[in-house]
């Protein structure tokens, strides 16, 4: 059981020790730069008064020995002193190669500018400061690995909270297991293929009739679309995609026989204007129908929450799937759409998981009951303006979509088995 977020603790671990390591080194060059410039302050000054009386006349015997006995300090890179005329008098330091800062300061007597005393100090590299702060730098690191083991010891989750996340795993992987089978088993199984594709290709000759009923302006339209920012759909072949599609069809088909019998209405009331393709698919319904809006709104739930669960268990197989969005809609006269032009309009405003409607007032109050609308953020035009976001439901139906999704996740495990 290993704690979660190992590596991102890590990797702030070692950024941390890296910016502490760049502070000290940068907090001891500051100091050895306020050090080194008092010390070449007072050694020049020293060296100015020691060497006054050898400068004029000129001594240069007292003055080389005077520079030698100051170039036995180890800071000191070189010395140099310089009569009036700028010309060496002496010149001493064991480090005359070494690069460092220059104090210069004239010696002056009675006014009179009689030499001139230059003192370079050495100035240590990176590496010089971290051997002088190997032991700061050491214990540093002492601390961020203790720092590393404590939290492996605290974050790491307990033996009941590892077996709760282990048997929830265990079960979504089990039941995207028997969803697979289940499909695998209706492609093998032609009797069963071919009674699922007539009772998918109903739908095809209620659309010969579709432009008829999208004229009529009490038509709900629910649109169902693929999230896919990355335009994935564009990049794959028939054969990974149409047996995607058609297990999402399935789900479609599933939740809409299961929800119409609980809204008490019938199949045939919902058409199927498109089946499920690169472009997603379409429902409608008259809004005449009893419950016809919250009929769509459950479907939608619910077929989002198989998506999930199947997006979720395809990703772990590393397979091809993608996340859903969807919209239900009526016909906006200002925009000269119909419902399926408008449902189709607005879902391209949605991002994944996310479920939006435009309905009028009357459909809008009874569905509001029982879900929290919220406003479309940043409306460009008349359809967004009066559109709303799902962002939540009542417990009721909350319950009542779960057990709707349960019930064809288990129909399904059963048809594998």
């Amino acid at each position: 059981m290993n704690a979660p977020r190992q590596g991102l603790f890590a990797s702030l671990l070692i950024v941390s020790f890296t910016l502490h390591t760049f502070l000290l080194v940068l907090a001891t060059t500051h100091q050895l730069n306020e050090n080194r410039a008092n010390q070449g302050q007072l050694m020049t000054t020293q060296l100015v008064t020691d060497s006054l009386s050898e400068l004029d006349p000129a001594n240069t015997v007292s003055l080389a020995l005077l520079a030698n006995r100051y170039a036995t300090n180890p800071n000191i890179a070189s010395i140099r002193i310089l009569d009036a005329n700028k010309q060496v008098l002496a010149t001493g330091g064991m480090s005359k190669t070494r690069q460092g800062e220059i104090f210069v300061r004239d010696a002056l007597q009675n006014e009179k500018k009689v030499g001139t005393i230059e003192i370079t100090l050495i100035k240590p590299s990176i590496g010089e400061i971290l051997r002088t702060q190997w032991m700061a730098i050491l214990f540093s690191l002492f601390i961020h690995s203790l720092l590393w083991l404590a939290y492996r010891a605290i974050a790491r989750p307990s033996r009941t909270e590892y077996l709760t996340n282990i048997n929830n795993e265990a079960r979504l992987k089990h039941e995207l297991q028997m969803l697979t089978q289940a499909l695998e088993q209706e492609k093998k199984n032609t009797a069963v293929t071919l009674a699922q594709s007539q009772h998918l290709s109903k739908p095809l000759v209620k659309a010969r009739e579709f432009k008829a009923e999208t004229q009529d302006q009490n038509a709900i339209a629910l649109n169902i679309q693929f999230y896919d920012p990355k335009q994935l759909l564009d990049s794959i072949t028939d054969k990974v995609s149409i047996p995607y599609f058609n297990l999402c069809q399935i789900f479609l088909t599933k939740s809409i026989e299961l929800c119409v019998q609980h809204y008490k209405l019938n199949v045939s009331d919902i058409t199927t204007v498109q089946q499920f393709n690169r472009n997603g698919a379409t429902l409608t319904i008259s809004s005449e129908k009893p419950n016809a809006a919250e009929c769509l709104a459950m479907i939608g739930t619910v077929f989002q929450l198989l998506s999930e669960v199947l997006y979720k268990r395809y990703r772990e197989d590393k397979r091809f799937v993608l996340q859903t969005r969807c919209a239900i809609a009526t016909s906006v006269e200002t925009m000269q759409l119909n419902a399926v032009q408008a449902a189709e309009r607005l879902v391209n405003q949605l991002s994944a998981k996310e479920s939006a409607i435009y309905l009028p007032n009357e459909l809008l109050k009874d569905l509001s009951t029982h879900y929290e609308l919220v406003n479309l953020p940043n409306p460009t035009n008349v359809l967004t303006r009066h559109a709303f976001m799902i962002n939540g439901m009542d417990s009721n139906q909350a319950e009542l979509a779960q057990t709707i999704r349960t019930e064809i996740l288990k129909a399904k495990q059963s048809r594998a088995s």
